[in-house]
């Protein structure tokens, strides 16, 4: 799916600040983050929506979203809870076509500024150059943290 930024993504024609990656999916932060440290958890195979990808692919973006919250937690990040969200399909405001799995860290007391920036989040494209360069500095300290299986 060329035209898929995720697989673009995947394939290497476009940069992402990747924390983790395996044979089935991938854990990147996303580019316009909700919170600081909000990571996407990404199947390999190109589906648009949830029930198009096979259980063990499914079971596994659940894993690797447990896995990116205990990264960052060990890595200090203030977090006091998450939210989980999987938005699947156009209706549902699922903007990329390709199953996604939303691993936003909260700090309690957050709520409107989280409202605030999830509704505006995508009109900020200016200092990408900046951007990338903290994205990247905090996927690495995430990528240290990222436990390996846990059972």
């Amino acid at each position: 799916m060329s035209e898929c930024i995720f697989c673009q993504i995947q394939a290497g024609s476009l940069p992402a600040s990747v924390v983790y990656e395996d044979e089935l999916a991938l854990v990147i932060l996303d580019l316009f983050p909700v919170r600081e440290a909000h990571c996407l958890v990404i199947p390999r195979k190109h589906s648009p929506l949830l029930e198009g990808l096979d259980c063990a692919v499914t079971h596994h973006l659940m894993d690797l979203a447990r896995r990116t919250i205990v990264a960052q937690k060990r890595a200090g990040l203030a977090v006091k809870a998450h939210n989980v969200v999987v938005n699947d399909g156009r209706e549902a405001n699922q903007h990329v076509p390709h199953v996604h799995v939303h691993v936003i860290p909260r700090r309690g007391g957050d709520t409107l500024a989280t409202a605030l920036t999830w509704a505006t989040r995508l009109m900020n494209v200016f200092g990408m150059a900046k951007r990338r360069k903290r994205l990247d500095r905090l996927a690495g300290l995430l990528a240290e943290h990222f436990p390996e299986k846990i059972e």
